[in-house]
């Protein structure tokens, strides 16, 4: 029987895990990027500081997946998946603070494609329901 603290808990790591589903979208949508870094979208405001931070301050990242793995957040084969994007992501230097360089930049765009690779995986792997359809809902406002 799940007590009150169980019940707290298993909804804390859902909603990480749903940031972070959220977190890998963004890296991987160029289209997103572009919406709201470029032109400025009210609905989706942000930029690549807001991007990064998101995804290595908020998710604790910084160092890797261990923690993650450890809180049971994620799973090892999530983490393992996720382990090229997030090499390129943490080591990756913009050019300029001008969001059109960046999304210009060849080594942003190897980023990008491994976080779209990372994103196919999610979608071919993830089974409960709550991250099928935010995934669902972000491809079809963003497609």
């Amino acid at each position: 029987m799940l007590t009150q603290a169980d019940i707290s808990d298993v909804e804390l790591k859902q909603r990480w895990r749903l940031y972070w589903i959220n977190c890998i979208f963004d890296y991987s949508s160029l289209k997103f990027q572009e919406l709201s870094w470029v032109n400025n979208s009210q609905k989706w405001p942000s930029s690549f500081a807001e991007c990064t931070s998101a995804y290595f301050d908020n998710l604790g990242l910084y160092k890797g997946y261990a923690q993650a793995i450890a809180a049971g957040n994620v799973s090892e084969v999530e983490a393992q998946k996720a382990s090229t994007f997030h090499d390129l992501a943490n080591f990756y230097d913009e050019p300029s603070q001008n969001p059109r360089d960046i999304l210009g930049d060849e080594e942003w765009l190897e980023v990008v494609e491994a976080a779209a690779i990372l994103w196919v995986f999610l979608k071919d792997t993830l089974s409960e329901p709550r991250e099928i359809q935010l995934i669902e809902k972000l491809e079809k406002e963003f497609s």
